[in-house]
């Protein structure tokens, strides 16, 4: 049996005591720390290392699913675990587009979680029992479908790349040697096939979307 070392982020006081306790008890977990808020979650990732992260999707005054794309990039082996008290249809399906390994929900069976963690398939993204019941396979169907339809260049998917990296349109020209004026149109290009008006809508949709995993 592995042995796996944890770090719960969550906000609220309650959920981060009662589930440490909770997992302190499952036999496979060695270690586990707590992190408050998104300043914590850097610091302790930068010194210690962790297997997995159990993370509240509404993280304080962050989007957990937008910490979870940093943590994708910096710690690609790290396993996550989304909770969330969010059952709707939207936030479980943009947490899974963010590249969480599992969503469960804080109302759910504590021992769903134990048995997720003991059986140590993180392959396959698991559900929980009730998560499943809300998000129907048609609306899963769906989803695919509408990211499939959504067809970028190789060059646009690099232009793409750099505005999450948050380099200017200046610097974006520089580095492709292309003009200013061809940077705006590939950007104008972009935020038309995710429909979306401003880099702000252009950066949440590539995250929760998934389009550069």
């Amino acid at each position: 049996m592995s042995k796996f070392s944890v770090l719960i982020a969550d906000d609220h006081e309650l959920i981060l005591n009662g589930l440490k306790d909770f997992l302190s008890t499952v036999e496979n977990i060695k270690s586990i720390d707590t992190a408050r808020n998104l300043e914590e979650v850097k610091i302790k990732l930068n010194q210690n290392s962790f297997d997995i992260i159990c993370l509240d999707i509404h993280f304080g005054k962050n989007d957990g699913r937008e910490l979870a794309a940093y943590i994708r990039q910096v710690y690609p082996k790290v396993i996550l675990l989304a909770l969330t008290s969010f059952d709707d249809v939207e936030t479980i399906q943009s947490t899974i587009h963010a590249g969480f390994n599992a969503f469960f929900l804080k109302s759910d069976d504590l021992s769903e979680i134990k048995n997720w963690l003991l059986a140590e398939d993180f392959e396959e993204v698991y559900l929980s029992s009730s998560t499943k019941d809300i998000y129907a396979t048609k609306q899963l169907l769906k989803d695919n479908k509408f990211i499939h339809s959504i067809h970028l260049t190789e060059r646009e998917k690099k232009i793409l790349s750099y505005i999450m990296d948050e380099l200017t349109t200046k610097q974006i020209a520089e580095t492709m040697f292309l003009s200013q004026k061809t940077i705006e149109g590939y950007r104008a290009n972009l935020m038309n096939k995710l429909n979306v008006t401003n880099i702000a809508g252009l950066v949440k949709k590539t995250i929760l979307l998934g389009l550069l995993k």
